[in-house]
């Protein structure tokens, strides 16, 4: 199918590893602020694909699932929004369906980025509903996208 002039196709910025971790993430907690690098959005795009990387050493449960939460940071001057926790969870993003294996798992999911200043900074953060540890060494790749009109 050859694709028309005009027609809307997405344009991909550079894929970031947002993620420098070594921890574990416990069954029903949030990772925590070690385990995130900031992502900068310079490209103001409107949306993104994160590819998350998990693996277990037992079988997560049926129908477990990873959700993913941002924190947006420099969104009053220099005042961040609080880290995301159990009691206040703030922007949700979306989630990681999880097979139940234990094999390493890369599931990819698209999400809308709430930007309130141009190149927005955020933290993204998971939490854990699989009824097991994520080992250490899990991974999240943030990579914008927009749609834009095929030359």
């Amino acid at each position: 199918m050859t694709i028309s002039t005009n027609a809307a196709i997405e344009f991909f910025g550079t894929q970031t590893t947002v993620t420098g971790t070594t921890a574990a993430v416990a069954n029903n907690t949030f990772s925590v602020t070690g385990d995130i690098v900031a992502f900068i959005n310079s490209d103001d795009a409107p949306q993104a694909s994160v590819v998350a990387s998990l693996d277990w050493s037992v079988s997560p449960d049926d129908n477990g699932s990873v959700s993913l939460f941002a924190r947006l940071m420099n969104i009053d001057a220099t005042n961040d929004q609080d880290v995301p926790n159990a009691n206040f969870q703030h922007v949700y993003l979306g989630s990681f369906p999880i097979n139940n294996v234990t094999t390493n798992q890369y599931i990819a999911i698209e999400i809308s980025l709430p930007n309130t200043t141009s190149s927005q900074v955020y933290e993204f953060y998971i939490e854990n509903q699989t009824g097991q540890t994520i080992q250490a060494n899990w991974t999240l790749k943030v990579t914008p996208k927009t749609l834009g009109p095929h030359a």
